[in-house]
């Protein structure tokens, strides 16, 4: 009997949390890649020197439409087929810096080099017995906040 009400639930559990950061580790990848996207709202003249120039316009499009192709999303961030996340993705906040260091990111961490900063909300669900509590507290989904700062290269 302890095996059941003891041992399986410890087991579940471990395996449940695994799982979770599995995910996380795969959409901070994904999220990783996409901060390189950056590349593309860079102006190209300013690249060969040592100034970094941004087009903000593109920046959020460009962000977008990167994230859904790594992430398998939609164009309105929702899960197509596939996808890690089990409902639509929220971009929190995405910053580039490219001058006046060293500087802090939103979420205290030093920024010394041309980076990209990013802050996204991806709901999973879960399995095994994680889904019986989520139900109990009437959500659907552990919402997974993504934080990620990318170094840009610089040609210096």
């Amino acid at each position: 009997m302890a095996i059941v009400f003891v041992i399986m639930p410890v087991f579940s559990s471990v395996i449940e949390k695994y799982l979770i950061l599995n995910k996380a580790q795969i959409i901070k990848d994904a999220v990783d890649i996409t901060n390189i996207a950056a590349y593309n709202a860079l102006s190209a003249e300013s690249l060969s020197r040592n100034s970094v120039l941004l087009d903000n316009s593109k920046l959020e499009s460009i962000y977008s439409q990167l994230l859904a192709e790594n992430l398998k999303l939609d164009y309105d961030l929702y899960p197509d087929e596939d996808s890690i996340a089990d409902a639509r993705v929220n971009i929190d906040s995405i910053i580039i810096y490219t001058a006046g260091f060293p500087l802090t990111c939103p979420k205290g961490i030093p920024i010394t080099r041309p980076s990209v900063h990013s802050q996204i909300t991806v709901p999973v669900k879960p399995m095994l017995y994680r889904s019986v509590i989520l139900n109990i507290l009437n959500k659907e989904y552990i919402e997974l906040k993504i934080h990620v700062d990318s170094d840009i290269p610089v040609n210096n």
